[in-house]
């Protein structure tokens, strides 16, 4: 007997708690981003101090330790109890936030635990999608998932910047006490959103429907992880996020650095590097629902990785070399549409391998997720260290030469897409 397959409207009420708790995850982990040399004296930390940047660290580093056992865990436990645990995390410790501000080894620790929250909510981006959407909408669920990452990104440097800068900061009378009260009542916004968030979710999110969207027939046998693991296909595709991640999180641990070696003129507030910013999360929060819908309505995954990676390359090399302000501009946007477009169709492209399947989603998903946390958090390090004098030539190189790799393995991974072609 073919099991009932019913496709509900309630999917989009799913997908959109989800996604809000997902938003206010990476609002509350990039909170110090773009204010960290300001908030460091609060910290207690001499200014400049470097170690800082582990405040932005704290997610990748959690991936990597955590990332592969969560996505198996969401396998065998579901929506609500991964995600809706990880959203309990973020509220943990964005409240713990408030009340240790002057500690930074604590700090510290509250970032990593909300990292953790992270985690747990994004390694289910993929089991929402195959547990509530068809097939033909499964990459436009994963690309309006993304969507709210990137917007909790966008929010979370953009709005602690500017909440930051409009009521205290520059004051005449500024001292550490008023910079303390203003970062308090960022923490304060950043925490009851994330209640109420919290609460919502739980209230209306659901593991599965009572009906599947549809019957999944990909799989020809029961899905293994030893199996997955020996599909050269799921490494293959993991690889294309290192490289990936390695650009995104890389480039935007330095940018502000890379345009002043250009030669682009740097100024405090809303200068180049925030431009080059806003620019990279603004087109690729539209990247993320347009490619993956495309992607979804024709039925084809390869050929839309291949054109990503390729535009990624060519506007990775542009945006490292170029000394032209505008053109910095063009190639941000460009890179933002393509290489984060190419994320969520990647997953889709991961859950319809036969190794993989529905079962394996959340695993596949925290393997790809591994692999690119790593890419960022090695890049970070290399990007860095691959700089001579103040030029970061070679480390565009290392960008460029991982991604044409990249290129090349997936160029060998077949189509999956669910609209094949007829045999003759």
């Amino acid at each position: 007997m073919v099991e009932e397959t019913r496709v509900y409207g309630y999917r989009w009420v799913v997908l959109l708690v989800f996604g809000l708790i997902f938003m206010v995850g990476q609002m509350m982990w990039l909170t110090f981003s773009l204010i960290r040399n300001e908030v460091t004296p609060v910290f207690g930390l001499a200014a400049g101090d470097p170690s800082v940047v582990l405040l932005t660290a704290s997610q990748p580093l959690a991936f990597i330790i955590l990332s592969i056992p969560v996505g198996w865990l969401a396998d065998r436990k579901g929506l609500v109890m991964v995600a809706g645990f990880g959203a309990i995390l973020q509220v943990l410790f964005g409240t713990l936030r408030i009340f240790l501000l002057n500690d930074f080894a604590m700090i510290f620790v509250c970032q990593f635990g909300l990292s953790i929250g992270s985690v747990m909510i994004q390694n289910c981006i993929v089991y929402l999608s195959v547990s509530w959407f068809p097939k033909g909408e499964r990459g436009l669920a994963t690309g309006v998932s993304t969507l709210f990452m990137l917007l909790g990104m966008l929010l979370g440097t953009a709005l602690s910047m500017v909440l930051w800068t409009v009521p205290l900061y520059g004051d005449p009378g500024f001292t550490i006490p008023l910079a303390q009260a203003n970062i308090e009542s960022i923490l304060y916004l950043d925490t009851i959103l994330a209640v109420i968030l919290t609460i919502a979710f739980f209230a209306v999110a659901r593991d599965k429907p009572p009906h599947p969207p549809d019957i999944d027939v990909l799989a020809e046998v029961t899905p293994s992880i030893r199996g997955m693991l020996k599909d050269r296909n799921v490494w293959f595709i993991s690889f294309g996020f290192f490289a990936g991640f390695g650009i995104f999180i890389g480039l935007t641990a330095i940018v502000e650095e890379l345009l002043l070696s250009l030669g682009i003129p740097v100024v405090a507030g809303l200068g180049a590097p925030v431009f080059v910013m806003v620019l990279l999360l603004v087109f690729g929060i539209i990247g993320a629902v347009v490619v993956p819908a495309i992607s979804d309505k024709v039925g084809k995954r390869k050929p839309f990785l291949m054109v990503s990676l390729v535009v990624g390359i060519i506007s990775t090399w542009i945006l490292g070399t170029s000394t032209i302000t505008e053109v910095s501009y063009i190639s941000a946007a460009i890179l933002g549409f393509f290489l984060i477009a190419v994320m969520p169709v990647a997953l889709s492209m991961l859950e319809e391998f036969k190794t993989v399947g529905p079962e394996l989603s959340g695993a596949s998903t925290g393997l790809a997720f591994w692999f690119g946390n790593l890419g960022g958090f090695l890049g970070t390090i290399l990007l860095e260290s691959l700089r001579v004098g103040g030029s970061y030539f070679y480390s565009i190189v290392y960008l460029v030469v991982v991604m044409v790799i990249a290129t090349v393995l997936i160029l060998t991974i077949p189509e999956t897409g669910h609209r094949k072609e007829m045999a003759p």
